[in-house]
């Protein structure tokens, strides 16, 4: 009777640590589904001097911009034949989207007589670039002081 006390008390004390393993492994999964959702949120757009400017290289951006962009939207960005990319219309229509969504469009959508000619790359940094122009103003990409 004492063996099977004795290997009753063992099988418990094994009950209990392959249930504490289980919700150790439970908890540690949990986490980590948690920590990879957040790293896939969507960053989203936001303007302003001092706010952060999306992924891309913003001097690869001002130069497609200036190569294909400025004869539709102006060298300041203000518009023109095409909508601003810069001042309160732009940023009320896009504050707070993706900045996937700013991606996706200009991938897709521009220029409006060859939609689909740029990159991604491109596209990745006139998206950098045109939230630089707004969260750094007075200043050129590069961070230097504008002329």
């Amino acid at each position: 009777m004492r063996g099977q006390a004795s290997n009753v008390a063992r099988g418990r004390a094994l009950g209990r640590l392959v249930h504490k393993a289980w919700v150790g492994a439970l908890v540690g999964c949990m986490g980590l589904m948690i920590a990879s959702a957040s790293a896939a949120s969507p960053e989203k757009l936001s303007f302003g001097l001092g706010r952060p400017v999306p992924a891309g290289d913003v001097l690869k951006g001002q130069h497609t911009f200036d190569a294909i962009c400025w004869a539709c939207h102006s060298r300041d960005l203000s518009g023109g034949k095409a909508p601003p990319l810069t001042g309160p219309g732009f940023y009320k229509n896009w504050r707070g989207k993706s900045v996937d969504a700013l991606f996706d469009f200009i991938r897709n959508s521009m220029p409006r007589d060859d939609p689909g000619f740029l990159s991604d790359p491109m596209a990745r940094d006139l998206v950098a670039y045109i939230v630089s122009y707004a969260n750094t103003p007075g200043r050129s990409p590069g961070g230097k002081p504008a002329k």
